[in-house]
This record gives structure tokens, C-alpha cells and sequence, in this order.
């Protein structure tokens, strides 16, 4: 098969690539992995920028057989920079690269922390109606106190509601997307997701499954939805955070004993 992975030198990306060692794989990250391995390919890319997407799709083979969005940031000195990366640059990456697939397919890495997309529609609507970046920037430049605060969890709501809408256009087109939301992985982005969250609210969500994940954890998945014989899983986002989101709503992970959300208690009895 021929596959392009996005965001392959470290972390999930990297583990994926050492799980297609008898594929082809062309490799898009800023940086290029260490052990690129024979029979693949590395293109320079930085998902925040149009015209480095332009030149990487100019590198890339004429048919291909499945694509791994994998790359994604946690924070930025703009926030628009998380939007950008972890969705825009996503969306235009994978609608350039649809007329090439060939019966495959495509499998976005979203996040837990994008589970509510359904709640939130109504706000996400004006970015999943978006049709060139530069729209995207330009929402982003009128609407920047909607989002400043916590970009990533907004671009992971975008993802999951992007990758299930797309399903339709998918079935007709002859290929099949699908996401993960992976909870917290050992991975280097992981000490920036525990100062967002809070120390003790990390290791609280941590407890309720003994362990976060490796970047082989969600690797194994994400091979399985790429090249495994899953043809007909299309439109699906798939929680790989080993049982927290179906505790949350089987009712055996009690969110309310989080220390977040203990603390939020404390505050609303403290001033009523």
C-alpha cells in the first residue's frame, strides 16, 4: 500500500510508522523521524501554512491508498496556530488528497476532549462551513475571545464533527474516514496536556484506568482503521482511552469526585 502520514517523526506518528514497515509511507512533519526506514518517503510540511501544503501535495504519488492525519499541537504563542494545525491545515490536506484514494482510507486523530461535539454545533458550524483558510483566519482574527483560551479542545470538536460529516461524501466517493479520540498519552506533548489540565486532575484521570497510554496504545488502532479489513467502519469515532469515556457513561467513572470538579463544588458552596 502506499500511505502518507502526517506528523510521523515522534509520538503516535512515529509508533504508526514502525507498525507499516511492509508499506510505503510518505512521512509529512516539520521535522524528518530519525529512522525513516527503507521504502519510505519524507516531505517537509507545516500543517499551519497553505502554501507549505501546496508544495508537500506536489511531492506526494499519484494514487494512494490510505492517509493518517496524526499531527496535532496542544498549545501556541497564537492560538489560531492550534486551529490551524490540528484542523484547517487537516481538512485542506485531506480534500486535496481525496481524488487519489483509491478504495482506502482516511483516519483523523481527534480527542476525548472533543466528545461534546454534538453540544457544541451550533458554535462549530461557522469553521465545518468554511471553505479556504483564508476564511478560517479571518473567523479566527473576529472571533478570537471564543476560542483563545483553549484552542485544542475546539479543533478536536472541529475534527470529530468534520470526520463524521464527511462520511457521506466519503461512501459515495469510494473510500471511508474515520477518527480516534485518544484520552492522555506518554508522549513528549503530554507535560504540556497535564499543565492545561492541572497536576491532580491529570493523575485523577490517569487512576480510573490504571494508566495512560503509549504511543503504541493508539498506534495499534490507528493501523488497524488504515490498512486493517474494516471496509465497511465508515463515519466512526472510535475512544481508544482504554474504557474512561464508556465509565463516564456507564456511570462507574463519577466525574463529579474529579478534583476539578470537587474544587468547582467548593466554589459555588464558598459563595452561596
Amino acid at each position: 500500500m502506499k500511505l502518507i502520514v502526517t506528523g510521523g517523526a515522534s509520538g503516535v506518528g512515529r509508533a504508526l510508522l514502525s507498525m507499516l514497515s511492509a508499506h510505503e509511507v510518505w512521512v509529512l512533519d516539520r521535522n524528518r523521524p530519525e529512522d525513516l526506514g527503507s521504502g519510505h518517503h519524507y516531505v517537509p510540511l507545516d500543517l499551519a501554512d497553505e502554501r507549505a501544503i501546496e508544495a508537500a501535495l506536489q511531492a506526494l504519488p499519484g494514487q494512494i491508498d490510505g492517509l493518517a492525519n496524526v499531527a496535532g499541537i496542544a498549545q501556541a504563542r497564537q492560538p489560531e496556530q492550534v486551529l490551524a494545525v490540528n484542523f484547517f491545515g487537516m481538512r485542506r490536506l485531506s480534500e486535496a488528497l481525496e481524488p487519489k484514494l483509491r478504495g482506502g482510507a482516511i483516519v483523523n486523530v481527534s480527542s476525548i476532549a472533543g466528545r461534546d461535539w454534538q453540544a457544541k454545533l451550533a458554535r462549530l458550524e461557522p469553521l465545518l462551513s468554511s471553505t479556504s483558510f483564508e476564511q478560517d483566519l479571518r473567523w479566527c482574527a473576529e472571533h478570537r475571545e471564543q476560542f483563545a483560551r483553549d484552542p485544542y479542545t475546539l479543533s478536536k470538536r472541529l475534527v470529530t464533527a468534520y470526520t463524521l460529516r464527511s462520511a457521506q461524501r466519503a461512501l459515495k466517493a469510494g473510500f471511508r474516514i474515520n477518527c480516534i479520540s485518544p484520552g492522555p498519552i506518554e508522549t513528549p506533548l503530554y507535560p504540556t496536556f497535564e499543565s492545561i489540565m492541572g497536576k491532580a486532575q491529570s493523575d485523577w484521570t490517569a487512576a480510573q484506568t490504571g494508566r495512560i497510554a503509549t504511543p503504541e496504545d493508539i498506534a495499534e488502532v490507528l493501523a488497524l482503521l488504515l490498512t486493517g479489513p474494516c471496509s465497511w467502519l465508515n463515519g466512526v469515532d472510535v475512544p481508544v482511552d482504554g474504557g474512561y469515556c464508556a465509565g463516564l457513561d456507564a456511570g462507574w467513572i463519577d466525574f463529579s469526585a474529579s478534583p476539578v470538579m470537587r474544587a468547582l463544588a467548593a466554589r459555588k458552596n464558598k459563595g452561596g
